[in-house]
């Protein structure tokens, strides 16, 4: 499917008059995808298996393959520690937030200002919980 450019989607959705036709129109671009669907592409593409990534997660195996077979939905937290789990890079990870529904990291977040750093140096849950414990922030162990 070909996509086609958000602002341009948004414009379309402003412009119309009415609701019906401009959301048939635009239907064929919207995101219909599930976390499910994403976790199974990234572990496909850095050929990983779910309990390697569960285990960089730090996510017990019983609830993380319910996360994988999408009989339960995580939180935006166990998400990000999915993603590091994946070894993501801090755009993939964002993309994936953002097609899955969960807000991208955003760095005037506090908590998301560590977990950024820890993405972008490539550390581990163990090592981004030490920096959020130092600054008095919630650890992902919590």
């Amino acid at each position: 499917m070909h996509e086609k450019d958000t602002d341009k989607l948004v414009h379309s959705l402003k412009k119309a008059e009415d609701f019906h036709t401009i959301f048939s129109e635009t239907r064929q671009y919207t995101i219909d995808q599930t976390l499910k669907t994403y976790l199974a592409y990234w572990l496909s593409e850095k050929h990983v298996s779910k309990s390697t990534v569960l285990k960089k997660a730090g996510i017990a195996e019983a609830t993380g393959y319910q996360y994988f077979d999408g009989k339960r939905n995580p939180s935006r937290e166990k998400v990000i520690a999915l993603m590091i789990g994946l070894g993501l890079t801090l755009e993939e990870s964002n993309e994936l937030m953002k097609k899955t529904g969960y807000a991208q990291l955003y760095p005037k977040h506090p908590w998301d200002a560590v977990v950024i750093y820890g993405i972008t140096h490539s550390l581990t849950i163990s090592e981004i919980d030490d920096y959020l414990y130092s600054e008095g922030l919630k650890t992902f162990g919590e």
